[in-house]
């Protein structure tokens, strides 16, 4: 965090200068000084595509670069964007489980294959019989979200839904057993569902040719191919490019803006390279409306890392958002903390987030007030849970009884932490772009813990998201 709060002073100009406000005067004086104040600033500042100069106080002037960016930032939300992303805060929920599947949100799909080695949608289509898996995938794609979720969504004052999509819901290629049914149909139903309900949208490519990460939402577990495969690479932008092509459309007003991938694990350089194509591929398709290109932070948080701020800089780059996930509940360092450091951590971000945002829209597009990785399921199908002991590896902190599944089962106590902790992020994560919580909801009372629907009828999340309980100091 010390490097992205860094600023580096300018020196004052050497004694010589002042000899010639005698010799020549203050006219010609100032016309020297301010030549001077450029070329020295773009000399100690290399890493700017540009410096403006508003003050002859040269230690005033990278403060008042990043005033003016901010201003600049703020006023990009125009005409041609589909959201004030400038000025008003995202306040969402992430729709997960549904075109993407993920064992601890919807449990039942994979054990009604009758099948132990069916562990993510690879293995599902691949050992599944057919006429078997698309019945249990149509039948989830009618059933688990509706309009009436949107309209619920709506209801609690949120401003918008992250759908996560499969690439293969669009095609696949040979040797992929992926399962393609009408998986584009439903995000589009779902874009017009929004609409109605006065929700905006991001479309969110959560699955890449080649796998980006080695989840099991990623589709294909412990596989990591589309980094530095040019074939991979390639079949991700065609992907990238009929999304762009139908989301640009004015039959999609609620669209904002294409999140092109998600979680890439690997060299953040290569990684940065990578969007930047995608970036060209999604932009060829602006017209009357201009959708945000939403990157994943290749796991460089803004708030406590400065990778971004030299990139995808103005007037290269516009309406760029860098989507950071936080979950402090995947390593054993984070199921030790104990509650007050929880909030501690969380509340620590507000600060470099809110800085971060002066250069690219910053969101936090996934968290949870979980705390434990208690979820069956959530660490993948086969294994266990950190908190307890029973994950690979793993030291246990306590039971996971209590801490997962049905709300109703949940002490006061637990409760309580729940509230804090979506008070205290929400309140820190607004001082970028806003967030999305992930998820909206899960299967049978599951992981309620995970539910932003299960919270607000449980009370740990305020059906009104912005009265908190909580503000971070």
């Amino acid at each position: 965090m010390d490097s992205l709060l860094r600023r580096r002073g300018l020196t004052r100009f050497p004694c010589f200068s002042e000899l010639l406000v005698v010799m020549l005067g203050h006219t010609f004086v100032s016309i020297l000084s301010a030549a001077l104040l450029v070329t020295t600033a773009l000399a100690q500042s290399n890493d700017r595509s540009h410096l403006l100069v508003r003050h002859h106080d040269v230690r005033s002037l990278r403060a008042a670069e990043q005033e003016e960016r901010h201003e600049v930032l703020a006023s990009r939300a125009t005409s041609k964007l589909r959201f004030n992303y400038g000025q008003d805060k995202v306040r969402g929920v992430g729709i997960g489980g549904w075109l993407v599947l993920e064992d601890f949100i919807t449990p039942s799909l994979y054990k009604k294959t009758g099948d132990d080695r069916v562990i993510d949608e690879w293995s599902f289509a691949k050992y599944t019989p057919r006429n078997k898996a698309v019945k249990i995938l149509q039948d989830h794609y009618d059933n688990f979200i509706t309009e009436k979720d949107f309209a619920e969504i709506a209801s609690y004052n949120l401003n918008h839904v992250r759908v996560s999509f499969p690439y293969w819901g669009i095609r696949t290629w040979p040797g992929q057993p992926y399962i393609k049914l009408n998986q584009f149909d439903k995000l589009k139903q779902a874009a017009h569902w929004a609409n109605k309900h006065g929700l905006k949208m991001i479309v969110e490519l959560h699955t890449v040719p080649g796998n980006a990460n080695p989840y099991d939402h990623g589709g294909h577990t412990n596989h990591t191919n589309w980094l530095g495969n040019e074939k991979e690479e390639n079949s991700w932008l065609e992907i990238l490019d009929t999304l762009a092509d139908e989301f640009s459309k004015s039959d999609y007003p609620a669209v904002t803006g294409i999140s092109i991938v998600n979680e890439p694990n690997g060299d953040a350089n290569e990684i940065y390279g990578q969007y930047k194509r995608g970036y060209n591929t999604v932009r060829r398709h602006d017209n009357d409306a201009e959708l945000l290109v939403i990157i994943g932070d290749a796991f460089q948080n803004p708030a406590q890392s400065d990778f971004w701020n030299n990139k995808f800089s103005l007037p290269d780059y516009e309406q760029v958002m860098v989507d950071s996930h936080i979950y402090r509940l995947f390593d054993p360092a984070s199921i030790a903390l104990s509650q007050d450091e929880r909030i501690g951590y969380y509340c620590s971000l507000k600060g470099g987030f809110a800085k971060a945002n002066k250069h690219l829209y910053m969101l936090v597009g996934e968290w949870s007030p979980a705390f434990t990785d208690c979820a069956p399921g959530l660490n993948g199908r086969t294994l266990g849970h950190r908190y307890d002991g029973s994950f690979p590896g793993s030291k246990r902190r306590n039971s996971c009884e209590g801490r997962t599944g049905n709300a109703n089962q949940f002490s006061d106590g637990f409760k309580a932490n729940l509230k804090k902790n979506f008070a205290a992020q929400a309140d820190a994560y607004s001082a970028g772009a806003g967030w999305i919580m992930w998820t909206w909801k899960v299967e049978d009372h599951t992981a309620d813990e995970w539910s932003y629907r299960a919270g607000v009828q449980n009370g740990w999340i305020p059906r009104d998201p912005t009265d908190l309980s909580y503000h971070c100091p």
